[in-house]
């Protein structure tokens, strides 16, 4: 699947606006990650976009998050390994290779750096890594922000946590236009 008909499929299911934002910006930290990790680029991408495709429809009932979306993206005829990997972000027994781990830490990070641009008049431009983690550190920051999925990157992924947020935040930048985070 191609990225124009990924973001037209994302615009579809999404009922919020701030979902397909939040979408994107994992794909960029996805696609970032990939290209750190020399793996496929597009695939890690498209796991970022549709990890909360179902996320509008099945706040309420986090027992059959992502599995929804893993209907509509087998039904769309989307990679096997994609579907695992959304299916990874909220479901801890699918997470068996680095993408499928990744994405848990992206979709974290992601939250944490949007928060981040949303407060700076530069927004995602100029985001330097020391300023992430002091936001990091404050729990009343960004409160919704999983710290321990940041955090725990390097045990996981084999990541150092500066790294992460340096990529991490190229991620950001790569698709800040689109989400209204570049000035």
């Amino acid at each position: 699947m191609d990225r124009a008909a990924a973001i037209e499929l994302c615009r579809d299911r999404a009922e919020k606006e701030t979902t397909v934002r939040h979408l994107i910006s994992v794909e960029g930290v996805m696609r970032a990650l990939a290209r750190r990790f020399g793996e496929a680029e597009d695939l890690w991408a498209l796991t970022g976009l549709f990890h909360d495709l179902d996320q509008d429809q099945t706040q309420d009932d986090p027992d059959r998050h992502a599995y929804l979306a893993a209907e509509w993206l087998r039904e769309a005829g989307v990679d096997e390994r994609v579907v695992n990997g959304v299916l990874a972000h909220a479901h801890e027994q699918f997470r068996t290779d680095r993408m499928s781990k990744a994405v848990v830490h992206a979709d974290a990070v992601a939250g944490l750096l949007v928060a981040a641009a949303l407060v700076r008049p530069e927004k995602a431009v100029g985001m330097k890594v020391s300023s992430v983690k002091k936001k990091l550190k404050e729990k009343a920051f960004a409160p919704g922000v999983n710290r321990d999925e940041v955090t725990s990157v390097e045990d996981s992924i084999g990541l150092p946590l500066d790294e992460f947020l340096a990529v991490g935040i190229e991620g950001l930048q790569a698709v800040a236009p689109e989400i209204g985070l570049a000035p």
